[in-house]
């Protein structure tokens, strides 16, 4: 017998084990963990009752888990610890699996000292969830804030909201990203996700830093994944609210989208088209500049359009003389100003913006712009005026619109400084785009 023959039986041999242990085993899970199984374990060895802290759904203080146990038959809680409480480093329970330091507290060591205690997170969002409450409690809130809130890191989560206008999208820090959507109601903040936002985003920061073109999926207009993605020409169903592809539906080609795949919606997508015009545009002058470049020349005066995470337009439009804010179809909302005019530094457009989805849902209070498109610093509604910031947030306390001038707003309209991570980020991509410094980044929020 060859070696390799040899060689090609025991190959066979292991690959037959590996079929049978794998067959043993599936059969093996299928036969314990059942619900009938369950059903028998429980009735011959209950369940721990479960602490009041969990068992009391109104005045639910812990997290409710498997129970690391076979087949995890039974319910197991984590009781939330206390502001000063004893905990445990790196476990933050006492005893470890039993108990954690609670929402917005985190396990410190004490000075001097072996013992550990919950203290509050200290974080930028946690800080403006004190103000928020300490304002509450003075009677100096606005009456159109909204409390942040904080994931257990101190982080912000991902939805910011502002009374009677919008909830819009916030990466980790706090700063505005793609994704935003009419504020209807308080469970927005949970619901709005902005999963797809977040992860373009974070793209986008990876391919700034190795300085590479970037296409991203994409997004629908609240930050969520659109269910149908296309690239290389073929196109896919994605699970919903996930970014998993569908097994369950077949992979279509652009070409054949008519067929209409089962997450084809004639609301959101086109006919056998998956682009969208601000892409597609953006698209053909990175390609018209890799020509050029190839042939040596060096291309000028190429300007891409600026498009969001849904391939649309963003809301400030570039021309060789004017900005202009616009829809995200690209029609003016009414409101453009000569590149060479103060008003257009800082013009971000958000105010025209927010006023264009308040419309769209039928609202008739609308924010007050500047002739930039911005927010006008101060605002009024229903006889109370208060200032407001680039977003449109509440500064402060609203007062009597007779005494609106106590308030002291900049109502100067023309300059909202983009973060400093912004302009790194248009830097480092003017480095390899070559194109006008406003219209330098594909995609943006």
């Amino acid at each position: 017998m060859t070696d390799r023959l040899k060689m090609g039986l025991a190959v066979a041999v292991i690959f037959m084990m590996a079929l049978v242990i794998h067959s043993i085993c599936a059969q093996t899970v299928d036969l314990l963990c059942t619900e009938q199984f369950c059903m028998e374990q429980t009735t011959q060895f209950p369940c721990n009752e479960l602490p009041d802290e969990c068992s009391d759904s109104s005045t639910m203080n812990g997290i409710i888990l498997p129970d690391p146990s076979l087949c995890n038959c039974c319910d197991y809680c984590i009781v939330y610890l206390e502001e000063g409480d004893d905990c445990v480093l790196n476990g933050q329970g006492q005893p470890v699996h039993e108990a954690v330091c609670g929402p917005g507290l985190w396990c410190m060591k004490e000075s001097d000292s072996d013992s550990a205690a919950c203290v509050p997170l200290i974080s930028d969002c946690t800080n403006e969830q004190r103000d928020y409450d300490q304002a509450r409690e003075n009677g100096s809130l606005g009456f159109t804030r909204v409390r942040p809130l904080c994931d257990e890191r101190g982080d912000y989560l991902p939805a910011h909201c502002i009374g009677g206008s919008v909830c819009y999208c916030v990466n980790p820090q706090g700063e505005r990203i793609f994704g935003e959507q009419v504020y209807s109601a308080s469970s927005l903040r949970e619901t709005m996700t902005c999963e797809c936002s977040l992860a373009a985003w974070k793209a986008e920061q990876l391919a700034t830093e190795m300085e590479v073109y970037l296409e991203p999926i994409h997004c629908l207009e609240d930050g969520s994944y659109d269910p149908l993605q296309c690239n290389d020409g073929m196109c896919r169903c994605l699970l919903t609210g996930s970014n998993i592809p569908s097994a369950d539906y077949p992979v279509h080609e652009i070409n054949i989208m008519e067929d209409n795949p089962v997450c084809f919606d004639h609301r959101i997508h086109q006919t056998g088209k998956y682009k969208r015009e601000c892409e597609e545009k953006a698209s053909k002058i990175m390609q018209d500049r890799i020509n050029l470049l190839s042939e040596g020349i060096f291309p000028v005066g190429l300007r891409l359009p600026n498009c969001q995470y849904d391939g649309r337009y963003n809301r400030v439009k570039v021309t060789d003389t004017e900005k202009i804010c616009v829809d995200p179809d690209g029609n003016s909302l009414g409101y453009s100003v000569l590149r060479n005019n103060t008003l257009s530094n800082g013009m971000d457009c958000n105010c025209a913006r927010t006023s264009f989805l308040l419309k769209q849902v039928g609202e008739t209070e609308l924010p007050i712009c500047c002739d930039n498109g911005n927010f006008r610093r101060m605002q009024c509604r229903r006889g109370l005026c208060y200032c407001v910031d680039c977003n449109g947030n509440q500064l402060g306390i609203e007062l009597d619109e007779a005494i609106k001038d106590e308030l002291k707003c900049d109502d100067s309209c023309s300059i909202c400084e983009k973060p400093k991570q912004e302009l790194k980020k248009q830097s480092s991509i003017f480095k390899w785009n070559s194109l006008e410094s406003e219209e330098i980044s594909l995609y943006n929020f």
